[in-house]
């Protein structure tokens, strides 16, 4: 059995999303899994980085990414798993720290070096994350992206 760990996550949209914890994150939780009965709570209420939409076999366009909320987290079989549930980024920022820290702090840590609108929509998931701030045009325009990712991914499917 191949353990990996499923996170139930909630967008600042409100949608609730289920990934697999980026492969270099793994390692650390596995210890933590296997040695305290406490393992999850360093996962719980973290920001952590997804994908809004799926990578495409090219991997010539990363899809948008954005910033989410942990909610849940379990140990898993790995071959139990669907093939399309897709993977954490590893950028993530505990609840103990990022509700200590101020919005433009955990921006800084979780940007990354993403392109123009990827680092918007995670400076609007953050703000909404630490100010409870919504942000519509950013959120429209992440969508459309979205969508336009999974125009390609269907294009690419169909050569």
């Amino acid at each position: 059995m191949s353990t990996a760990f499923l996170v139930r996550v909630q967008l600042s949209s409100g949608v609730e999303r289920h990934y697999l914890l980026a492969n270099d994150v793994e390692p650390g939780l596995m210890h933590r899994y296997q040695t305290r009965e406490d393992w999850q709570e360093v996962i719980i209420d973290a920001l952590i980085n997804v994908p809004l939409a799926p990578y495409l076999p090219s991997k010539k366009i990363t899809p948008p990414i954005g910033t989410a909320k942990v909610m849940g987290v379990k140990a898993v079989d790995l071959a139990n798993v669907d093939n399309k549930v897709q993977r954490t980024r590893s950028q993530f920022i505990m609840a103990a720290i990022w509700k200590k820290q101020s919005a433009l702090a955990n921006y800084n840590y979780l940007h990354h070096d993403y392109d123009k609108w990827t680092q918007r929509q995670i400076q609007a998931d953050v703000d909404y994350w630490c100010n409870s701030k919504h942000h519509l045009f950013v959120n429209l325009v992440t969508k459309w992206r979205c969508y336009r990712q999974r125009q390609r991914l269907q294009a690419e499917l169909r050569k």
